[in-house]
């Protein structure tokens, strides 16, 4: 929706700037205009100016400067939109709004999912099916009450049930499979499929309140089966735009203290905080916190503490947080819990004062990651320990943008790490300048790891470039895995996905441009595989992966998943860094080809050798467009997950 200007000009000469503010924090007149304690920023003395004639206001301590829509974005966590809407309300102005051609389906969405957490909440207090989840509920100490303010739920097993709801409440199979709960069949004679059937199901809400999408848990110990299963993106719900709990806790983010926000990992853990007077916690949806999350964080935030698991995993993940909060130049601490607690378990056993202890004692990103690097060294104080945690924390420090911060941080990690401030400056330099210039992360050999030999190619002598990464099914099956590792560049591009898991729009280029041929090694295939199928269902593929890998490939993976960010630190988004990822490994393809030609000079092996060398040169230099229909596949069928 869009407001003309000249209605915003009307709104904002109606509002009375010095009351709308005064009715917020004590104002005082100075002349014209008038003085207060910024509300932005903790002072004694004002420095905060309100001019009402000329309809602004500015800060001189903090630098906050706006009109009256900027005032209630910041105060109340608003987008502009809803700013506008209320400020015109009270004021008594019409605002026109022009909706757009799919304002009809989202309405119905919003109806649909409103509609149907309702019918989910009765099954869980009604159906005789629903009594694992009101036990599980029992077992996490979740009274009722909470899961009604919650919305949580139980969604019935069977499509037949959704099917009769949805004739009931004038609601069409097609619209419930808009609404990513219901797949339709495959085939004639096959059933539909209800997404979220026999789990406990948690409404999704967006901003304003209105549920937009399900998370549903499940019940049972089936460990083929995802532990989640989320929503998929539909016309109301966009993964990185929907923080979980955000439309209770962005008020109340504005009103604490320090307007510090609590980031958790899980829905529980989140319902658990608010149950106990944390009404600052958020979880980011079915995905990692990305940058998307953070801005809409910072709406209301001024700063973050966060409260992530203390596994291997949670560690990595705080880590990764932490590095995008500071990019937004956003103050981030972290409150560790003693392992193997979560914020949920540690409240019903400690109480909400010991974990308002331990997030007063929250220590900063640096502090959090130099500890705990070191606690994961053998030998911290080796010139070799000292240098890999040194490397790692700098390369966290190089993402934030404000030099004061910076500055802090450096002053910071050199006073824990024992080193001249010096020489964490200089060396910063380089790895700022470093990733400046990066537009992937580097092939590097696993630590411990001797240099893989290179894995056998077949001669491709036919015209088509693509044949060899489409073998028959027969030859897939027939080949055996390798003893060696996946090459260096290959690992780099899993740990690349990694950090970027569960991201749409990276998954739906990789299934355009990348046949599994493309990856050399089988256990390339398989992480890129699962990778895929945890973006297309939100479970924990790679972790189900791990069970069926043998002792050695759980090494490669574990060195994956664990491997520096290096990643992160570009300056490029991922799409742009996926693309170049594709580039190097399709001109490989092309190197392998060449190299497998017979060495003997024949007109058809000079023609191939020829083709292959000027494909060589177009993925070195070509521009994306002109290469994508030379890598372009048929994206995976639904039964490769």
């Amino acid at each position: 929706m869009t407001v003309p200007q000249s209605i915003l000009e009307d709104i904002k000469s109606r509002v009375d700037l010095a009351d709308l503010i005064g009715s917020r924090t004590q104002i005082k007149r100075a002349g014209r205009d008038y003085k207060a304690c910024c509300p932005f920023h903790h002072e004694k003395t004002p420095s905060f100016v309100i001019h009402p004639d000329k309809g602004f206001y500015h800060c001189f301590g903090c630098g906050e400067h706006g009109d009256c829509f900027t005032f209630l974005m910041k105060q109340d966590g608003l987008t502009f939109m809803e700013a506008v809407k209320q400020l015109a309300q009270q004021v008594g102005v019409q605002v026109e709004e022009k909706e757009d051609p799919e304002a009809g389906l989202r309405k119905r969405l919003y109806a649909l999912h409103a509609e149907l957490a309702a019918f989910y909440r009765r099954c869980l207090l009604q159906a005789p099916e629903a009594q694992p989840a009101r036990d599980y509920l029992s077992s996490r100490e979740i009274p009722d009450e909470t899961a009604e303010a919650f919305l949580v739920g139980y969604a019935p097993m069977r499509a037949d049930a959704m099917l009769t709801w949805a004739e009931k409440y004038k609601f069409t199979p097609e619209e419930l499979a808009a609404a990513g709960v219901l797949l339709p069949p495959r085939q004639p004679g096959d059933r539909w499929f209800h997404r979220f059937g026999g789990r406990l199901v948690f409404s999704i809400k967006d901003r304003s309140g209105r549920v937009v999408a399900f998370s549903a848990r499940i019940l049972t110990n089936d460990k083929k089966k995802a532990k989640y299963v989320n929503s998929p993106e539909t016309a109301v719900f966009k993964k990185s735009n929907v923080l979980y709990a955000f439309d209770r806790a962005a008020g109340e983010i504005v009103k604490a203290p320090r307007r510090e926000a609590i980031v958790c990992e899980g829905q529980i853990d989140v319902i658990r905080c608010h149950s106990c007077g944390f009404t600052t916690a958020v979880a980011s949806e079915g995905t990692a916190f990305t940058e998307e999350h953070v801005r809409l964080l910072k709406k209301c935030a001024d700063s973050v503490v966060l409260v992530f698991d203390g596994d291997a995993a949670g560690r990595k993940a705080t880590v990764k947080t932490g590095g995008l909060f500071l990019a937004a130049e956003m103050p981030v601490r972290v409150a560790s819990l003693p392992s193997p607690e979560d914020p949920d378990s540690f409240l019903r056993k400690e109480g909400a004062e010991a974990f308002r202890a331990i997030l007063d004692k929250g220590e900063s990103i640096t502090s959090f990651q130099v500890r705990t690097l070191r606690e994961a060294e053998a030998n911290p104080n080796t010139i070799d320990a000292v240098s890999r945690v040194s490397r790692a924390t700098l390369e966290t420090i190089a993402k934030c943008p404000s030099a004061v911060m910076r500055a802090a941080l450096l002053q910071e990690a050199s006073t824990l790490l024992a080193l001249p401030m010096s020489a964490l400056e200089e060396d910063l330099a380089k790895v700022k300048s470093a990733a400046a210039l990066e537009k992937r992360a580097p092939a590097r050999p696993l630590a411990g790891e001797a240099a893989p030999s290179p894995l056998p190619v077949r001669a491709v002598p036919n015209d088509d470039f693509q044949e060899e990464l489409n073998p028959p099914p027969e030859d897939e099956d027939a080949a055996s895995p390798s003893n060696n590792p996946p090459s260096g560049r290959e690992r780099a591009f899993m740990e690349f996905l990694f950090e970027n898991e569960r991201d749409p729009d990276l998954a739906a280029l990789l299934a355009q441009c990348a046949p599994e041929g493309l990856f050399v090694h089988p256990f390339t295939r398989s992480f890129v595989r699962a990778w895929l199928a945890e973006t297309k269902t939100g479970g924990d593929e790679i972790a189900a992966l791990r069970d069926k890998l043998p002792p050695a490939e759980c090494g490669w993976l574990d060195a994956v998943l664990l491997a520096a960010q290096r990643s992160a630190m570009s300056e490029l988004d991922p799409v742009t860094i996926l693309k170049d990822f594709l580039r190097q490994l399709w001109m490989e393809h092309a190197k392998r080809q060449l190299g497998a030609l017979d060495a003997a000079s024949t007109p058809e092996n000079d023609r191939r050798r020829l083709e292959l060398a000027v494909l060589v040169r177009k993925f070195q230099r070509g521009r994306w467009e002109t290469l994508l229909p030379l890598m372009t596949a048929p994206s995976l069928p639904d039964d490769a997950f």
